[in-house]
């Protein structure tokens, strides 16, 4: 061997040595030497010599520098090493783990490369390691989900329990993957979550890998991180890990999250058809609902232990927390119960902890409770937003289950009250839960309101007195004892007291004075009771005193006449009273309010009996419902009862005798036995002073009256109740048979004594059954009966034995009240029944029985108020105690609820229900309410001001209660945070600050006073405005940059506008600088560029900024240093900024912008991948590049676009060649921004397309049919189709129409289209299971647009689309409109601007199609109505409403759907009034939707010219009347160009000359019904045009030398046929001056000095010049034209037609160089003298300043047209007869006449009328001048300067030479008759033989009878009519005349057309019935007879 061959095989170890060299040439040179000698020896089988581990060990170390070169080499080479072999020596001498950990080093310094190759390549060394060092693999389980590790280098109690967790997974909570990632996605994917599954992996490269995940994240769906490998279970798990990584893993679940939000949102409204077409078994992913129940539950889990305490991870856990149930709301779902459990249980456990703090310094109790507090508000957030989703969205919800979860939220004050609108959705949350709010809401809503009544009455801006408080005082009283006010014990009744004048008129008022008053006398507080008695104590002597004194108590009001109204110092009644003797007995009160309450009634008697007579009784009446309780009372009080025995003492008693007499029998229970003795004598004295006292039988006559018992009434033992009554069982009563037989035997009147007594002694029996009192006392007049048997028995006169009648009546009366208590209360008050039993107890004292039953009724008759009496038992509601009565009785006291007691139960049941029985908790409930209520909200909270309110103790507010508000009010917290910031000197502090910061914006989100804000942004800035120095400064600078982010993303005003403001200004800002810096560091500049995005994608403002355009082009640079670099991460952040950079003003020019198009281009192209992974990339890329591109088109022009893109062919060919590989990309969004791009490109390209497109043979077909292809694929996205659409539109003007027919037609495309149109997709809902194959609106829009375009490029093809279905699918796609509701816009869009413009496209050729479909279906036409709506209800319609005035248009010509218009317009008026009023916004000026506008009008207007009423839309709209008030004022500013004022306001609007009555005509302001509340539709369109015109016509800036614009046209054109048709119109013209205006306009331009005459003008500038002006006068004089042909349009003012005719004559010199302009204002002037006298008087006058009138120009005009020589066969010029009918009109005035007359018109008939055929002259007159100038001549000769005999040849001549009947010869014998008119013409004419012959022979011509007559025969009388007239005249008067007829052959022709004529109707019914002028003819023959005998 040679010694070169042994050099080339071995490697030496100084040649290995150079592969670390420093030199980049030198360890490449190295490289491919020793891989050229390896891999050639290995290929050979050759040895060679060199160091195995060496070369092993150097290929490791080829990756310490950066950047890695030709990796993918490298490791090939250390996999052919270990391959080969040499590996034993490798293996040997590095062990497994060593050489394992050496490769993951590798893995990760190339995984930012992103290579599928290297990849593959360190998967396959893992293989190869495991193999050659023969370890075992682990076969992994069922569940991918075994092989995830978690590494905690502290406790592995965290993953055994997570796993656990995750084994859990059951088969349902997976579903079908949405979508599935391709192997070279999930393979990178798999290398994205490699390093943290090592178990050696420290915090930094985990963090450094998660910072990677995050950022490539966007590159896939979201759904692949639910499938494997599971990245997001991974991520799970990660989260348990204790290095201080978990806020890099939480950021890439949040970013997950909203990653995951959007997608959802995206799904949503995406068509799911494609899922029918996928195979039938998909890959499965984890649930989403399940996939965050584990997240939440992991969160719960990780918060749980550091709830009371603030760590660095706080808050990015409850940020986590708040992105899942955020994304549970984007989901449309409920919140799974095992989180929601949790998030309750942690609810309850902080809400515990802030409510047992105790302390009593503030400093510590908020140290203690701020961060418990914050979190437990962050709690409560999240467990309402909770709730709301599982009510909204759960069907099975325990709703009990529920509202416990949230019951310690609504009894969290402090967190209600701070937050405001929280309480107001949870109010709305609980009304949800329940169809009616609980009655524990209710009542807690009840006392909250009266606590505040209450507490406003402690302040004194807020407190009410008097009536009003009075009103108010139920409210007051329910709390009043809670409150413990004294304060406003003496306000109520200080207003009971004020009120006192009040209570005569208002019974209400003083109903409810006594209401109050009975609660407070009523109070349970003794104290606060003591007070009101003192008070009351104090009013009632004041009013004795001035009773005594005669002086009035209140002012204006008499103190007795007080006392009459039971007002005795406060209003009195008889429960007051009552409850004042009651509490006489009450042994808690004192002694000093026992003996008040005794006194007081006392006085009550006192004060009335010193009233009179009359008045004493009426005050009477309020003592006598208590007497009762005053007698009993008396018992044991000696003054009371003197004062009682006083009042009813029968020698000075004021009392009736029946009161008087009541008042004894209660003395007769008394227990005393000589008062019982004296009130026995009182009684029978008193019974036998009555007047009827003979009337009743005499009372124990035998017994001296002070003899009798003095214990009449006095029954020892009492009466068992129940003795009364027998026991009966609950069976109905058997005995009503007998009852009625015993009640008619009473009735009867002749009924024997001892019948009667059997009949009352078995009644009695009877009535023991209290069922049979029931039913007696349902007898008509059986207590009657009752009572008047007893009254018949102590008569005089009866003749039976008292006993026996009155033993069982007096029994059964006695029954009968026990029964019935509204009897008992009659019965009491019928003095006579007292009477009757009292006479009965006199008449037998000593029988028993019936002393025992009259006391028992007569104790029912006195004491029926306090009686209730059942079956069983008889109860009193007070004690009698002291008195004796005869019965036996059970006591219930009565009480009487009020508003105090109501208010305390309510309190306590709350307590008991709403608060669980927690004592502590309720009350603190109150003290915070309370003091929110008296400080007016939780900020101005303070120890002391609720210490000033006289209210209770324990209302009152503690400390822990002011710590707990002060810490619920976050944002004076955050406040104190920052100012602790903002004096911060240490990096940890300031850190820990800024974590708990971001705490507490997680719940304030962007509600931050502005202060603070401002505050927040200067902590912020301080700290990021410079760049970090160290280490130290670089975390405390991340974490400033994190709430940075966290700020902006919250859309916080201050902090947006502040960063905003310090990029523009600083340009030594940190950001500038670490943007620059090549070696940032990733996660640095992620959270600069997250600051960057969020402050683009948030700022409100669009105002351009120069930072963005300097930003924008550093950015740029950096992208392309870094991607030099390698840093594939760094750029991937500065793309994402750079996109949304270029979507703001850049200020850059067109070379920079084509320049940066390129650049992007270049850097998509560098990143070539056609998977998800690099997806963001190049969807970045092409964003900047499709933003680009517009800046750069609507920068320039199109013309001079296409330099600025590209000046080579070639190169447009490679950017469009890339942009198609794009399309085929496997992200959609790729796709479609690819097309978008393509699509801007060949727009900027323009003609070189044509160039480009031959050059992409490579593509099938072509690039068209590669958009057509792409447009028909079914399983493309919807909106790439849509794409591929638009661009194959574009292409078909440059391919042409043949190529363009030829794709069609290969492609079947009709077919395709219509099949589609099958499958639309018409509802504004998505499907959200797979439905098959559909398409979308957008899609068919596509189809209608090629059609429409292919008609445009070849007519003819709209044959091939008549007789093709698809033109009937559209029209069926019209029809579905109807049926959505709500409508869809993408198909109303597609209805309005492409069917309806591809329909509008056939009216040229194909209007019989449309005639013959379209027109003829009313469904069509219907729902074509229904479009119109739809559209005008859109925000921006302007596109699509130009192809519905298209389809208007064509409707409008068709007879058939025009009459279908006017019918749908009676029935909906307004649609068709939005339809026009909206394109004729001033805003729209010029646009072509406004042209539109005016184009469809003006076809409405001439339309209207000639239907009939019933036929015009013009008409049905003037019928229709807007209400005046409904409409919007437009706004006149001109100047606004914003179309978002034109949507608000682009209904019916009014304008503003409406609104102004000096504009208004003298008539009108005069006219009552001016005022008037509605408008005419027609006025309506008319002010909108006469807006426009004024728009166009500016006085100020308007120029007759610019050339009008189209809508200048269209307008004045609209307005003239307008003005033309309708009188409403034409009205509110006059009312707005439009004459006046155009009259001004018009004169202005005359004035104009730059212009001056006609002629020196046009000789100085040029014809051509003058054509602006001469356009601008035929556009006015036009509309004038048009306006004035109607025939109400009459000027009457003869200064305006002074103006017109001045006008006109100075106008005329321009009329020479325009005889078109010439023609219209000759038809103008004869409009205007057609109706106005006023203007036939100004033509003819001689105006001052011109030399001839304006009639001798219309002469002239008719002179000059007759007399020039023309062919004879040309028409006549237009100006002759307009100029003739102008003189013809003037005829009518005398000025007119005399002009005429002066000018010897008629000398003109020499010439065109020769008396002979021998005049040449005469034949070359053209029949239309001739009969024009007779015609004038015919007017001009019914006046006497006209009718002068004259040319009499001419005209008889003309008439011989004439056929009969033409129109010539009747205007001749016309003008014969009128000369014959004039006296002065007779002799001439009756001397003419030629005239007279020529009569005669007129009257000798025959006139058919009937249609069978012969064609020679005339079919008129017409002539004979003018013949016999003239002969009337001339002959039928004077008697010479009429010799001279009745000698001729003449005068008999006319009595045989007479005797022809009269038989008219005789003969034969219809002879010459039918011939015109018959009638007329016979009436002159007539007239001629009788005159010829007279």
């Amino acid at each position: 061997m040679s010694i070169k061959q042994s050099l080339a095989l071995q490697l030496a170890e100084a040649q290995l040595t150079k592969l670390t060299s420093d030199s980049e040439e030198i360890r490449l040179r190295a490289l491919d030497q020793i891989e050229t000698r390896f891999i050639r020896c290995l290929q050979l089988g050759e040895p060679i010599q060199f160091k195995p581990v060496l070369l092993l060990k150097q290929l490791i170390r080829w990756f310490g520098y950066t950047p890695p070169l030709v990796p993918d080499r490298v490791l090939a080479m250390i996999m052919e090493l270990l391959r080969s072999e040499y590996a034993p020596a490798v293996i040997r001498k590095i062990p497994y783990e060593r050489l394992k950990t050496e490769l993951e080093k590798v893995r990760r310094v190339l995984r930012n490369l992103e290579s599928k190759r290297i990849c593959e390549l360190l998967d396959d060394l893992s293989l190869l390691l495991l193999e050659k060092y023969k370890i075992d693999l682990v076969t992994p389980s069922a569940s991918s989900l075994s092989s995830i590790n978690i590494t905690s280098q502290e406790t592995d109690s965290a993953a055994i329990s997570s796993n656990q967790m995750y084994a859990n997974l059951k088969p349902e909570d997976y579903e079908p993957a949405w979508s599935r990632p391709g192997p070279d996605d999930v393979a990178t994917m798999k290398s994205m979550i490699d390093l943290p599954r090592n178990g050696v992996t420290n915090a930094l490269e985990l963090h450094v890998q998660l910072t990677h995940l995050i950022i490539r994240m966007g590159d896939y769906p979201v759904e692949y991180f639910l499938q494997s490998p599971f990245i997001f279970l991974h991520l799970v798990q990660l989260q348990m890990r204790k290095d201080g990584c978990l806020l890099q893993v939480n950021r890439a679940l949040i970013a997950w999250l909203r990653q995951l939000q959007q997608r959802i949102l995206l799904r949503r409204n995406t068509l799911s058809y494609a899922a029918s077409f996928d195979p039938p078994t998909r890959p499965k992913q984890l649930k989403v609902g399940s996939a965050l129940e584990i997240l939440l539950d992991n969160c719960t889990t990780l918060i749980s232990p550091i709830l009371l305490s603030c760590t660095s991870d706080n808050w990015h856990i409850m940020e986590l927390t708040v992105e899942v149930v955020r994304t549970y709301d984007v989901l449309s779902s409920k919140v799974s119960s095992v989180g929601t459990a949790r998030i309750a249980d942690i609810v309850k456990k902080l809400l515990a902890y802030c409510n047992s703090v105790e302390g009593s310094n503030m400093t510590q109790l908020l140290n203690s409770l701020r961060i418990p507090r914050l979190q437990s508000l962050i709690f409560n957030g999240l467990l309402h937003d909770t709730m709301a989703l599982n009510i909204t969205y759960d069907a099975n919800l325990d709703r009990r289950y529920a509202k416990s979860l949230i019951q310690p939220i609504v009894l969290d004050s402090a967190y209600l009250s701070c937050m405001p609108e929280r309480m107001k959705s949870l109010s709305s949350l609980i009304s949800s839960l329940s169809s009616e709010p609980s009655a524990d809401e209710q009542q807690l809503i009840k006392l909250k309101r009266a606590y505040s009544v209450a507490l406003n009455q402690l302040n004194q801006n807020t407190k009410v007195t008097g009536s009003l408080l009075i009103q108010k005082h139920r409210q007051v009283c329910l709390v009043i004892v809670q409150l413990g006010s004294e304060t406003l014990i003496k306000q109520l009744f200080n207003a009971i007291v004020e009120c006192t004048s009040f209570y005569a008129d208002n019974t209400k008022l003083r109903n409810d004075a006594e209401v109050l008053l009975y609660t407070l006398i009523d109070l349970p507080d003794y104290k606060l009771r003591t007070l009101v008695y003192h008070l009351m104590l104090r009013s009632n002597v004041a009013h004795f005193q001035s009773l005594m004194n005669k002086t009035d108590y209140v002012t204006g009001c008499n103190s007795a006449d007080l006392v009459r109204q039971h007002i005795l110092g406060v209003p009195v009644n008889d429960q007051m009273l009552r409850r004042v003797i009651l509490q006489s007995w009450e042994t808690e009160a004192s002694e000093h309010m026992q003996q008040w309450c005794i006194d007081f009634p006392i006085m009550i008697i006192k004060v009335i009996s010193m009233l009179p007579a009359q008045d004493f009784i009426t005050a009477f009446q309020l003592v006598l419902p208590v007497l009762p309780l005053l007698i009993c009372r008396s018992v044991t009080n000696k003054p009371l009862h003197n004062v009682l025995w006083y009042l009813f003492e029968p020698d000075t008693s004021r009392l009736d005798p029946p009161l008087m007499l009541r008042g004894y029998v209660f003395f007769m229970f008394h227990p005393i036995i000589k008062i019982r003795s004296e009130a026995t004598t009182s009684i029978a004295y008193v019974m036998q002073c009555q007047d009827n006292a003979n009337r009743y039988k005499p009372t124990a006559n035998d017994v001296p009256i002070e003899q009798l018992a003095n214990d009449l009434c006095l029954i020892q033992p009492p009466v068992s109740y129940k003795s009364i009554f027998i026991e009966c069982s609950d069976e109905q009563f058997q005995g009503q048979r007998s009852l009625d037989a015993l009640i008619r035997l009473l009735q009867a009147k002749d009924i024997k004594p001892n019948i009667r007594k059997s009949t009352m002694t078995q009644l009695n029996v009877l009535l023991q059954n209290w069922r049979a009192c029931e039913d007696f006392s349902t007898k008509d007049d059986g207590y009657g009966l009752i009572l008047e048997t007893l009254h018949n028995a102590l008569k005089k006169d009866s003749d039976s034995n008292p006993t026996d009648i009155l033993l069982p009546t007096v029994s059964i009366l006695m029954k009968l009240l026990f029964y019935d208590a509204g009897f008992r209360k009659k019965v009491a008050n019928t003095f006579e029944v007292y009477m009757c039993l009292l006479r009965a107890l006199f008449t037998l004292p000593y029988e028993a029985q019936l002393r025992q039953d009259v006391s028992l009724c007569l104790f029912q008759m006195l004491f029926h108020n306090f009686i209730t009496s059942t079956e069983d038992k008889l109860v009193l509601d007070v004690d009698f105690g002291p008195m004796i009565l005869p019965v036996t009785y059970e006591v219930e006291a009565k009480v009487v609820p009020t508003a105090a007691t109501e208010g305390l139960a309510l309190q306590q049941k709350l307590e008991d229900t709403h608060f669980g029985g927690d004592k502590v908790r309720a009350a603190q409930h109150w003290r915070l309410y309370t003091a929110y209520r008296v400080c007016q909200g939780p900020s101005r909270i303070t120890l002391s001001s609720v210490q000033a309110v006289d209210i209770r103790e324990s209302l009152k507010i503690k400390m822990p209660d002011l710590a707990l508000v002060r810490a619920s009010d976050l944002d004076e917290q955050l406040g104190y945070q920052l100012v602790v910031a903002e004096n911060c000197s240490n990096h940890e502090d300031l850190q820990q600050i800024v974590t708990l910061i971001q705490l507490f914006l997680v719940v304030l989100r962007n509600s931050i006073s502005e202060a603070v804000a401002e505050n927040l942004w200067k902590v912020i800035h301080k700290y990021i405005r410079v760049a970090p120095g160290n280490e130290a400064d670089g975390e405390l600078y991340k974490s400033l940059l994190d709430l940075c982010v966290t700020c902006i993303r919250l859309c916080q005003p201050q902090v947006m506008a502040g960063l905003n403001y310090a990029l523009e200004t600083d340009h030594h800002h940190s950001f500038h600088l670490l943007l620059h810096d090549r070696l940032i560091s990733l996660d640095k500049l992620y959270l600069i560029s997250q600051c960057l995005m969020q402050l683009l994608i948030n700022e409100l403002s669009d105002a351009p900024m120069n930072w963005h355009g300097k930003f924008f082009m550093q950015l740029s640079a950096l992208a392309k240093t870094h991607f030099e670099l390698r840093q594939l991460q760094h750029v991937r952040c500065m793309l994402r900024i750079l996109r949304l950079l270029s979507e703001r003003d850049l200020k850059l020019s067109d070379l920079q912008l084509t320049n940066y198009s390129q650049h992007f281009i270049q850097l998509s192209s560098n990143l070539r991948t056609s998977t998800q992974t690099g997806a963001e990339w190049q969807r970045d890329c092409l964003y900047i590049i499709c933003q680009l591109q517009m800046h750069l088109l609507y920068q320039q022009p199109k013309a001079t676009t296409k330099a600025s893109i590209t000046s080579e062919v070639g190169a447009s060919h490679k950017v469009v060649r890339y942009f198609l590989t794009l399309c085929g990309h496997g992200d959609s969004e790729v796709r479609a921004l690819s097309w978008v791009s393509m699509a801007n490109w060949i727009t900027s390209c323009g003609s070189e397309i044509v160039n480009i497109l031959p050059r992409l043979d490579f593509l099938p077909g072509g690039l068209p049919a590669c958009c057509l292809t792409t447009l028909m694929d079914v399983h493309e996205q919807m909106l790439v189709r849509e794409l591929a659409g638009r661009v194959f539109v574009m292409l078909m003007p440059i391919i042409g129409a043949e190529s363009s027919f030829e794709l069609l037609r290969n492609h079947d495309f009709l077919k395709t289209a219509y099949n589609s149109i099958k499958a639309i997709h018409d509802t504004p809902w998505m499907f959200e299971e797979a439905v098959g194959e559909r398409h979308s609106c957008e899609v068919i829009s596509c189809y209608v647009a090629i059609c429409t375009k292919m008609v445009a490029l070849n007519p003819e093809w709209c044959a091939t689309l008549c007789g093709h279905s698809f033109m009937t699918g559209l029209s069926d796609v019209m029809k579905t409109l109807q049926s959505q509701v709500p409508c869809s816009i993408p198909l109303v869009e597609l209805c309005a601007s492409q069917i309806c413009e591809l329909y509008s496209m056939f009216y040229s050729d194909n209007f019989e199609f449309l005639q013959r479909t379209i027109c003829r279906d009313s469904v069509f036409m219907q729902n074509y109505l229904t479009l119109i709506n739809d559209v005008l209800n859109l925000e921006c319609p302007e596109y699509m409403v130009i192809p519905l005035f298209k389809m208007f248009l064509i409707f409008c010509t068709d007879s058939n759907s025009n009459s279908f218009l006017i019918d749908q317009i009676k029935n909906q008026p307004s649609l068709f009034m939005d339809f026009f009023l909206f394109g004729l916004h001033v805003i729209l000026i010029d646009s072509s939707f406004q042209r539109f506008t005016l184009s469809t009008l003006a076809l409405v207007f001439i339309k209207a010219q000639t239907a009939a009423d019933n036929k015009s839309m013009l008409r049905e709209l003037e019928q229709y009347e807007l209400p005046y008030n409904d409409l919007p004022t437009d706004k006149e500013d001109f100047g606004m160009n914003n179309k978002h004022e034109l949507v608000s306001n682009k209904k019916q609007v009014k304008s503003p000359c409406m609104q102004n009555d000096s504009n208004y005509s003298e008539g009108d302001k005069q006219s009552p019904n001016h005022a008037s509340q509605t408008i005419n539709a027609a006025i309506l369109i008319y002010h909108r045009l006469d807006q426009l015109f004024d728009r166009y016509y500016l006085s100020k800036s308007f120029n007759f030398l610019e050339t009008p614009v189209v809508g200048q046209v269209q307008v004045c054109e609209a307005l003239g046929g307008l003005l033309k048709v309708s009188p409403w119109a034409l009205k509110a013209s006059g009312q707005l001056k439009l004459l006046d205006r155009v009259v001004h306009i018009l004169d202005n331009f005359l004035n104009d000095e730059k212009i001056g005459n006609a002629a020196v003008y046009v000789k100085r500038v040029g014809a051509h010049k003058a054509q602006s002006i001469l356009s601008n006068l035929l556009v006015l004089i036009n509309m004038l034209s048009h306006w004035h042909s109607s025939p109400n349009s009459v000027i009457t003012q003869s200064s305006m037609a002074t103006k017109m005719v001045r006008i006109i004559i100075r106008i005329w010199p321009w009329l020479s160089h325009s005889q078109h302009l010439k023609k219209i204002t000759v038809q103008l002037i004869m409009f205007l003298t057609e109706h106005s006298f006023e203007m036939c008087k100004q033509i003819s006058l001689l105006q001052s300043g011109h030399a001839q009138s304006l009639l001798h120009l219309m002469a002239r005009v008719a002179d000059f047209e007759t007399t020039k020589k023309e062919n004879p066969n040309k028409e006549p010029s237009l100006n002759m007869v307009p100029a003739l009918r102008v003189m013809g009109n003037c005829c009518s005035c005398a000025e007119g006449r005399l002009s005429l007359s002066k000018m010897n018109l008629l000398d003109m008939f020499d010439t065109i009328l020769p008396a002979s055929q021998s005049c040449t002259h005469g034949t070359k007159v053209r029949p239309p001048v001739l009969i024009a100038w007779l015609g004038f001549w015919e007017v001009f000769s019914r006046y006497d300067v006209g009718g002068k005999a004259c040319h009499l040849q001419s005209l008889i001549n003309t008439v011989r030479r004439t056929p009969p009947l033409n129109q010539k010869r009747i205007l001749c014998l016309r003008i014969l008759r009128n000369m014959c008119f004039f006296n002065g013409n007779r002799n001439q004419l009756v001397e003419l033989a030629d005239f007279i012959n020529l009569l005669r022979d007129i009257l000798e011509l025959k006139v058919q009878k009937e249609p069978s007559s012969e064609d020679k025969e005339l079919n008129s009388f017409e002539e004979h009519r003018l013949a016999v007239l003239m002969l009337w005249k001339l002959f039928g008067f004077g008697a010479k005349y009429k010799g001279m007829l009745r000698g001729t052959k003449l005068f008999k022709l006319l009595i045989g057309l007479r005797v022809e004529l009269s038989v008219v109707y005789s003969q034969k019914m219809n002879k010459y019935t039918g011939i015109p002028y018959a009638k007329d003819l016979a009436e002159l023959l007539e007239k001629l007879m009788e005159s010829m005998r007279q």
